[in-house]
């Protein structure tokens, strides 16, 4: 009797572990041949328009910009695609990644897509996220820089207090309010890239806007003429 009872027992833990590798195996799309096809032809779709490729390799998206990086916290496998190439001949990458919602321990993430490129000149950190967008409150607290239009719209949180000021005086912050290609985007000035992020997967962020945008962004700022340090 003793016998039959933990055979039982183990039929029914063996059960229940075959259930949950199933259940897991229908929430993972990648284990759906037709959702892997139609994802692979979405991608060699956006290779052939934008004339860059995915890769599987690390590009180092943490070490390029280490600010948003560390939004990541260590946690390699949170950088979902990759892409790299060249737009309007400056190498840029694009990546998606899964943050968490907020500054609190929680389960809740999203996914947002990220594009770098190089900035023309080093210098102090700076980030211009939208108001409405929660997941960049892991940051210090932003501060207002007395434009009303500009404020309703974006928060700034930097490091040095006298280079934000001088990069949004400069122009920046009225061709922001201006460009369409700004809105709902955070733009981050890291040390040695620029970056744009937006809320959403990688096959359906408007990835040559972005690019075009912070290209754009690095030309018409006056580096030369901002506080360094």
């Amino acid at each position: 009797m003793t016998a039959l009872v933990l055979l039982l027992a183990v039929v029914a833990i063996l059960g229940a572990g075959v259930a949950v590798g199933l259940s897991r195996r229908k929430r993972n799309p990648f284990t759906n041949q037709q959702f892997v096809n139609e994802w692979e032809q979405r991608m060699r779709a956006l290779e052939a328009s934008l004339g860059w490729r995915f890769v599987a390799e690390d590009q180092g998206f943490q070490e390029r910009v280490p600010q948003i990086g560390r939004m990541l916290e260590a946690d390699r496998s949170r950088v979902k695609f990759q892409l790299v190439g060249h737009w309007r001949g400056v190498p840029v990458l694009a990546v998606e990644v899964v943050f968490r919602a907020d500054n609190v321990v929680t389960s809740e993430y999203r996914t947002y897509t990220v594009v770098v490129v190089p900035r023309p000149m080093p210098g102090p950190w700076v980030l211009i996220s939208p108001r409405n967008d929660s997941v960049w409150g892991v940051f210090e607290q932003f501060v207002t820089t007395g434009d009303p239009a500009f404020d309703a719209r974006y928060e700034v949180r930097r490091k040095n207090p006298a280079f934000a000021p001088a990069l949004l005086n400069s122009g920046l912050a009225q061709a922001l309010l201006h460009d369409p290609r700004a809105n709902g985007v955070a733009i981050a000035f890291d040390e040695h890239n620029l970056a744009a992020a937006v809320p959403g997967p990688l096959l359906q962020a408007p990835l040559g806007h972005l690019a075009d945008l912070l290209l754009d962004v690095a030309g018409r700022v006056p580096w030369q003429a901002l506080p360094r340090g």
